[in-house]
């Protein structure tokens, strides 16, 4: 088994567990992390647990980045072949939301690089896959991103994140806001990014994020033709400590930066 199939065996295989604890969340565990907004399920922890499993047995030598507990350390070589996964990016909406904004995102990387990578957003039973150089589909169906050339126009999604990182997102994207014809903050990074590969949405920013919020994320607008890069344009790592994220359809990105940088 490659390793784009394994993702989509993976997503495949856990959409329905997913939906069930969403469907049904009387009895969920809930406990927070940093703050009373930065929420941790039992649901996170499965689905953590279910991929550290499964790659430890087909993959057993790889290093894995994920983001509970004791895999969200960066692997000690940043070149080598590591998986890199958010069990439940947009947790705050699984646990408090009608509307089933979250998604499971797992990556493959080597030479620093995203080479395989796929969402899974369980609530609308769509699944999302790209490999390098190989395009990205969804549900089997070739994707691309938007034509969209005009700021004035531009659907984006502004994340505000969590407190501590409010104010820099306020100061540095008013001009953005100003600028733009539709904001939305979907309060999920893999939720947003999947909507800018398949040009439902126009770009993405956000001032602070970890690798596992955008890994797969990052390579599906890529392989739909977009781009992605740091605030100041500098390009977009997985394991280079940077923090902003700008992500667009491509024929925005000059001018969604020149809005961030005013």
């Amino acid at each position: 088994m490659n390793e784009l199939d394994f993702i989509q065996a993976f997503l495949q295989e856990n959409a329905a567990y997913a939906r069930e604890k969403f469907s049904d969340r009387s009895g969920l565990t809930v406990t927070t992390k940093t703050d009373a907004t930065d929420m941790l399920t039992e649901v996170d922890l499965t689905l953590q647990k279910r991929a550290v499993d499964a790659i430890r047995e087909q993959f057993p030598n790889d290093a894995i980045l994920a983001e509970e507990g004791e895999y969200s350390t960066l692997p000690a070589d940043p070149h080598g072949r590591c998986w890199v996964m958010d069990p439940i990016d947009g947790t705050s909406n699984f646990v408090r939301g009608r509307f089933p904004l979250f998604g499971i995102s797992l990556a493959f990387a080597e030479g620093g690089r995203a080479q395989a990578g796929g969402v899974g957003l369980p609530g609308n039973e769509d699944i999302f896959l790209a490999q390098r150089g190989q395009g990205a589909t969804l549900n089997g169906h070739r994707i691309t991103v938007s034509e969209t050339r005009d700021t004035g126009l531009a659907r984006v999604d502004v994340d505000f994140s969590t407190r501590g990182d409010r104010q820099a997102m306020l100061t540095r994207a008013a001009p953005l806001i100003s600028g733009i014809g539709q904001v939305r903050c979907h309060g999920s990074a893999v939720v947003a990014l999947c909507e800018v590969a398949a040009g439902d949405a126009d770009g993405y920013v956000h001032m602070t994020l970890n690798p596992w919020d955008y890994a797969a994320g990052q390579l599906l607008v890529e392989e739909a033709g977009g781009q992605a890069t740091r605030l100041q344009g500098e390009p977009l790592g997985i394991f280079d400590g940077g923090k902003g994220v700008l992500v667009t359809n491509g024929a925005l990105h000059a001018g969604l930066m020149n809005l961030i940088q005013a």
